[in-house]
Parts: structure tokens; C-alpha cells; sequence
């Protein structure tokens, strides 16, 4: 459950339009919310074969909680705003998405993009700036903050579920990315293979995840993590402000490399985000490293083609096999 002391501004409800992509996970037959209300803000979803699932705060339930992304649960809640371009006055999110993407942001208009993971919803506002209608999907309780921060927007929606069943009709989306998502799931390479079935043919996938090219720096964020993920998120967070100090001295020279070779913090200019990001770094119980040759691959046996290398970590795009 979300946590009690958790309080955000729940506005935005079930917009109509969602219903026309959503699939039951379990038949994958069309959901049928019983009444007529656009926005609807309660209520159950029910397919064809009777399998229903709740509507909570104004967001469709597809798990009974957040299992193994409970860290996330508590991160997104606390650092609702602290990555929104709106909220910084900054553009580190649309940048972000722009170094994702092989084409000009202004081609999102008009493109259905599924955001596989999407945490708070970062990404929610800067595609409907640009005209696409967006779905963010999280297996966390993120998807409450997200809804606070974009679920009033016209063309964005939000639901709770599982990467690895994702509640969508085959070939809905014209766009599916996941960003920094990947990695943290228990099977990175099985959850890839979940995508491409909602992704229509000619459709582009994007994916980050964490490289593995530094092997030092990857067997110490392992030890340090072995400690961190059985510390309570409490706890965790408060430790993570250590980042705000310990920052001036990891950017030291030589003095901050060998630091930097033992434990990770975060170097971001914003203190708030060097907390959050230290805090992602620590918590999550899934964390992984892969190489391009890697993910190249997970995107070849997945019926790709045009597969391209991106600037951030271990990154590509491409494009799904079988234009009608």
C-alpha cells in the first residue's frame, strides 16, 4: 500500500481514451469500467471473461501491491517534483529525452508512446508539450505521484502494473521507451522481450540501462549495496544526504577519482537531485550492468532492424520488424 504519511494531490481521474489500448493482462479481452463517466474516478475494470481489476485514486490496478519496487514506491513519493522541468526551471528531463530518441522532438505529435516504467512521470509533460498522447506504466506506487504531477494533463494517462504483463493491446503504441527501467527488474533481458508486443510494426523502442563497461566501479557499488538494500528507506534517506557535502570532495582532482573508484554518489548541481539520485542508486533490490553488445542483441532476437548506439550509458533505438 502507498504509505500513510504519504500526501500528494490526487486531481486527475480515468480518462476515456485510456480504455481504447487497455487489454486484460490475464486474457488480454477488452475492460469494461460499467459506466459511462469520462473521467471516471472509482470502480472496477472487467474483461469479457470476468477478470476485474480496481480503479484507486483514478488509476487502473493491475497488482495487488508494489512487490520488489517498494523502494520506488517511497522514492517517487518523496522526490515527486524534483526531476520535473516545470518544477526546476530547467531542461534536464526534455534533454534527456531528446539524447533517447533518433528524431526531432516536434515528431512526437501525434504518436501514441508507452513509458515503461515511468517513476514520477517525468517524462509525461514534455511529450505533451509536444502534441503525443502519453501512458506511463509503473509497477510501483510512483504512479500516484506521477498522476499528481501530469494526470490533469489532456492527452496523458497512468496505470499500475507489471513490466512483464504489460495490460495493453497488441500493436497499440507507436513509441515505447524505457529509461533506466530495465536494469532494475529481476530479469532485465525477459522483461525487453515483454515490449515489442504492444509496439506496432514500423514502431521504435528505446531502452537505458546501466553500463558495465567500469568493472571497478561496479563491483564496489555491488559490496556497498549488499549493506544498503537491507536498510530501511527511512533510514537509507537520510543517509543519502551525505551526498550534499561529500559532493565537493568527490570533485576533487585525483582525490575525487580514487573516491569516486570506491563509492558512488551522486555529482548533480542540484543538491536535492544528488539525494534522490544517491538514494536510486542504493535502494532498489534489482540492479544490473549491461554492454551494447548485450542489449543489441536482445533487440536482434526480438525482431529488430535500424538498431542505433545513443549518447546516455548503454542506450539504443530501433525499429520493430513488419510494416504493413
Amino acid at each position: 500500500m502507498l504509505r500513510r504519511d504519504v500526501r500528494l494531490p490526487w486531481r486527475a481521474n480515468v480518462k476515456r481514451a485510456l480504455l481504447a489500448w487497455l487489454r486484460c493482462p490475464v486474457c488480454h479481452t477488452c475492460l469494461d469500467p460499467g459506466t459511462d463517466l469520462d473521467p471516471i474516478d472509482a470502480g472496477r475494470l472487467t474483461c469479457q471473461k470476468a477478470h476485474s481489476f480496481p480503479i484507486v485514486r483514478g488509476i487502473p490496478r493491475f497488482v495487488v501491491s508494489d512487490a520488489y519496487t517498494r523502494s520506488f514506491s517511497y522514492e517517487w513519493n518523496r522526490f515527486r517534483m524534483t526531476q520535473l522541468d516545470s518544477h526546476t526551471g530547467r531542461t534536464d528531463t526534455r534533454d534527456r529525452l531528446r539524447a533517447s530518441l533518433n528524431f526531432p522532438l516536434e515528431m512526437l505529435k501525434g504518436k501514441l508512446v508507452l513509458d515503461a516504467g515511468c517513476g514520477m512521470g517525468r517524462f509525461a509533460e514534455v511529450i505533451h508539450r509536444y502534441g503525443g498522447e502519453y501512458v506511463g506504466l509503473d509497477y510501483s506506487f510512483a504512479v500516484d505521484a506521477a498522476n499528481a504531477n501530469a494526470g490533469d494533463l489532456e492527452r496523458v494517462h497512468f496505470v499500475q502494473a507489471d513490466l512483464f504483463q504489460p495490460p495493453f493491446a497488441d500493436e497499440a503504441f507507436d513509441l515505447v521507451m524505457s529509461l533506466g527501467v530495465l536494469h532494475h527488474t529481476p530479469d532485465p533481458r525477459r522483461a525487453f522481450a515483454s515490449l515489442p508486443r504492444v509496439l506496432k510494426p514500423g514502431g521504435q523502442l528505446s531502452v537505458t540501462v546501466y553500463d558495465a563497461g567500469n568493472k571497478v566501479y561496479v563491483a564496489n557499488s555491488r559490496f556497498w549495496r549488499r549493506f544498503s538494500t537491507r536498510l530501511p528507506s527511512r533510514t537509507l534517506h537520510v543517509l543519502s544526504y551525505l551526498a550534499v557535502p561529500l559532493y565537493f570532495l568527490w570533485t576533487l582532482p585525483v582525490v575525487g577519482w580514487l573516491l569516486r573508484s570506491v563509492a558512488f554518489i551522486s555529482l548533480e548541481r542540484d543538491w536535492r537531485w544528488r539525494v534522490l539520485d544517491t538514494f536510486d542508486w542504493y535502494s532498489p533490490r534489482y540492479q544490473s550492468w549491461h554492454t551494447h553488445h548485450e542489449v543489441f542483441g536482445w533487440f536482434k532476437e526480438n525482431g529488430f532492424e535500424h538498431i542505433e548506439v545513443l549518447a546516455p550509458s548503454v542506450s539504443q533505438i530501433g525499429i520493430k520488424c513488419g510494416v504493413r
